[in-house]
């Protein structure tokens, strides 16, 4: 019997409800296009869910996308345990034998993965819908910008919202974590947008500081959730023709930030652009 994983909170259910009404509304909307309709899961699972706290127990986002009314051509599924992995393939040769040869899993690496389905796919006569669900930082951002040079892909990503926060301390000494920020952000800017040197420096901080910075170089962070949440989507924009403006702070029992799910849409086209925007905020105003 597959074991359930646990993770995520309250909120988990609202995510995945949220996903779900958007891939449903996908398929209803493209299903008289001519174009074949893909759907990768980046971080599968094994179907099953019970949250941390114990307090649900819900089926995953894998589950949800095979059951859904309306069917893709093909789907993709992507796991890095490969206990899941495996109990994920149990999963759907008992509740979608049916559905074997349209589906793929591939044990491994999320960033390399994925981009072994997208060199794989011509995307000229596909349209694919990308679910980026990590459970911290796994998500480079090299991997976004090859998502987006598909311009075939509409992708909600689960931005880890509190572990970038976690790396950016108020006494401005990130050093350690500099390395992973730049590849989460794929930008160096982030050191200027969320701290300013210190205005409250003292007659001894003018000497020099524990760590050795001189004459007003200390840094504090100047940054809150609603800033984070701006250049994040503002990141997204660099490299995505269009980016929800509403994207959803997850918030666990203390009122903290947990994620931020966004919705992003590499394709060009004014039309598409205008449609799968309209799904996708409707979605999450109401949501």
């Amino acid at each position: 019997m597959a074991t359930s994983q646990k993770f995520g909170g309250n909120w988990t259910e609202e995510k995945l409800n949220i996903f779900t009404s958007y891939l449903d509304a996908y398929l209803i909307a493209l299903q008289n296009q001519q174009f074949k309709k893909i759907y990768i899961d980046a971080f599968a699972g094994t179907g099953e869910i019970e949250t941390s706290d114990g307090g649900q127990y819900l089926v995953g986002s894998a589950k949800r996308a095979l059951a859904s009314d309306k069917k893709f051509d093909h789907y993709y599924f992507i796991e890095a345990n490969s206990q899941k992995a495996g109990e994920l393939q149990n999963m759907i040769n008992s509740e979608f034998p049916q559905m074997r040869r349209i589906v793929t899993i591939f044990c491994g690496d999320a960033n390399d993965k994925l981009a072994e389905i997208i060199s794989s796919v011509d995307w000229r006569y596909n349209r694919g819908l990308l679910f980026l669900d990590p459970y911290a930082t796994q998500v480079n951002w090299t991997t976004l910008e090859n998502v987006a040079q598909t311009k075939s892909i509409d992708v909600w990503y689960l931005f880890p919202f509190s572990a970038l926060e976690r790396m950016l301390p108020k006494n401005g000494k990130y050093e350690k974590w500099e390395d992973c920020i730049d590849r989460l952000l794929g930008d160096r800017g982030w050191r200027e947008e969320f701290y300013k040197k210190d205005p409250q420096m003292t007659l001894f901080d003018l000497l020099a500081d524990e760590s050795g910075q001189k004459n007003g170089e200390r840094m504090v962070k100047n940054a809150n959730p609603d800033h984070i949440k701006a250049y994040i989507i503002s990141r997204l924009e660099t490299i995505f023709p269009c980016v929800s403006k509403h994207a959803r702070i997850f918030r666990n029992s203390r009122n903290s930030p947990m994620f931020l799910f966004c919705f992003a849409i590499s394709n060009e086209n004014p039309k598409a652009q205008g449609l799968a925007l309209r799904m996708a905020d409707h979605i999450l105003k109401n949501k």
